[in-house]
């Protein structure tokens, strides 16, 4: 059985609550519900200090504490808490400010069923798509050398960062190597931010040719270009009062980037062959696994199309970087096929948990992800084993005997016994940022500076290995 959603229901007036408390449990059986009831600001405050509660309707205006300001707490409390702002249609504008501020959405009085119905079913999609996102650990890349702590610690970081991102209308860059979750990012943005009613638009900027680029960004008008046989609808005019998820960014050519950056700074935009401008008020998430910093240095892509994009950059770890989270990513997946499959199959062999751990994962958790859905068909008992997984996996066990029988020979007899790529690569990355460090005194910025490497990089990649600048210079970081 699933565990109950926790409602807390805040208005000063006693019929409304019981009204409330009794539609939610009606109209919705298939949710389990356990509500409890505020008279004001200050007791819904006081409430959710002591018990987490997945869902709060709130008056806008109420004696002892306002719900603006009780908002404000509750969200800094447990960003990952959905308020829903009740309001009397004169009070509109107060709902409209609590979205801005935070709040997932408004219900005008009097509370429709049918309009509570829709909100509680979309709030309720909108928060586990952020719970699907926790999967892919995203991290600010100003808060880079953060780290999350246990499940529930990571899922109130991945709710405050969306949180955050939610009360600004600004450009969001989502930065990892592909199967990560980069669209899984963008679309969790989307659909808790104010601007989920309106449509959620992706193009794959690397995936159409250069000659269709722009027709598919800004649209075309009949007869245009030869074989323009009728007028074209250009994404950014589709994404309209939504948001304009813009893949591989990193692909576009240097006059598409002009072109992009018109648009980002000026929010308009002339379709091929037309005379008319147009005006787009779509947000802009865009995402790459290029190293944009190197592009930049090379002249392929432009300074200015960064700085724009970047304001709230986003940084997706790879899974080899984070694998002390593979058990929890693992169950997370059982969970999800075994429903969407309707098999008895709960859990997974230890033997087979360590075989993945040995695996370098160069397709990150969408491959992990198609594995584990691999191990749902073939598996025939209620345990995913060993012998479930593909093959390549199952010979890592050899493998890692292979690499134990040579570890006492000599470097050269440990090479041929056992190539693995990613493991030799890592240690040569590990000595070249000490070497980097060493030659700049262990001083940070100018390692970044001479070495060619991102500073968010190189601050993980110091974390990872476990390298303390401060023993390769007095300075330490600068």
């Amino acid at each position: 059985m699933k565990d109950p959603l926790n409602v807390l229901i805040v208005d000063d007036e006693t019929e409304l609550r019981k009204s409330l408390g009794t539609t939610l449990p009606q109209s919705l059986p298939e949710i389990s519900f356990h509500i409890d009831e505020a008279e004001n600001g200050l007791v819904a405050l006081q409430k959710t200090k002591q018990k987490n509660y997945d869902l709060v309707f709130m008056d806008v205006r109420m004696p002892e504490v306002d719900g603006l300001k009780a908002l404000e707490e509750i969200k800094s409390n447990d960003p990952s808490t959905m308020v829903v702002i009740m309001t009397a249609h004169a009070n509109l504008e107060d709902a409209k400010v609590a979205i801005r501020e935070g709040a997932y959405d408004y219900l005008e009085k009097p509370v429709r069923t049918e309009q509570l119905v829709s909100l509680v079913r979309k709030s309720l999609e909108a928060r586990k798509l952020i719970a699907d996102l926790t999967v892919s650990n995203p991290i600010l890349d100003d808060d880079v050398e953060s780290e999350f702590v246990g499940h529930t610690k990571k899922m109130k970081e991945v709710f405050a960062l969306i949180y955050r991102l939610c009360k600004i209308d600004t450009t969001v860059l989502i930065r990892g190597e592909n199967g990560t979750g980069k669209e899984l990012v963008a679309r969790a943005i989307h659909f808790n931010s104010p601007k989920k009613d309106g449509p959620f638009v992706a193009i794959n900027c690397g995936a159409l040719p250069e000659s269709l680029i722009e027709s598919e960004l800004f649209g075309h008008e009949k007869g245009s270009f030869t074989g323009a046989h009728e007028r074209k609808i250009g994404k950014f005019q589709q994404a309209n009062q939504g948001t304009l998820f813009l893949d591989e960014i990193g692909e576009l050519k240097p006059e598409m980037q002009v072109k992009l950056l018109r648009v980002l700074q000026e929010k308009k935009f002339t379709p091929i062959g037309s005379p008319r401008e147009m005006k787009s008020s779509a947000r802009i998430i865009a995402a790459t696994n290029r190293n944009l910093e190197k592009m930049m240095e090379d002249g392929q892509f432009r300074e200015d199309l960064f700085y724009r994009l970047n304001v709230m950059p986003i940084f997706l770890p790879p899974l080899r970087e984070r694998i002390e989270d593979l058990p929890d990513l693992v169950h997370h997946f059982i969970k999800r096929f075994s429903a969407k499959h309707g098999t008895s199959i709960h859990g997974i062999e230890p033997e087979a948990i360590h075989l993945l751990s040995l695996h370098r994962w160069p397709g990150n958790i969408r491959e992990l992800e198609n594995i584990i859905e691999r191990a749902f068909i073939v598996e025939n008992s209620n345990i995913i084993s060993s012998s479930s997984l593909p093959e390549n996996i199952r010979d890592l066990r050899l493998q890692k005997s292979q690499f134990s029988n040579t570890s006492s020979s000599s470097p050269s007899s440990i090479s041929r016994n056992y190539l693995d790529f990613d493991t030799y690569k890592e240690e040569m990355e590990k000595e070249f940022i000490i070497q980097a460090l060493k030659a700049h005194q262990g001083r940070i910025n100018q390692t970044v500076a001479h070495a060619n490497i991102p500073k968010n990089t190189l601050l993980r990649k110091i974390r990872k290995y476990g390298i303390n600048p401060r023993d390769y210079g007095s300075e330490g970081s600068d």
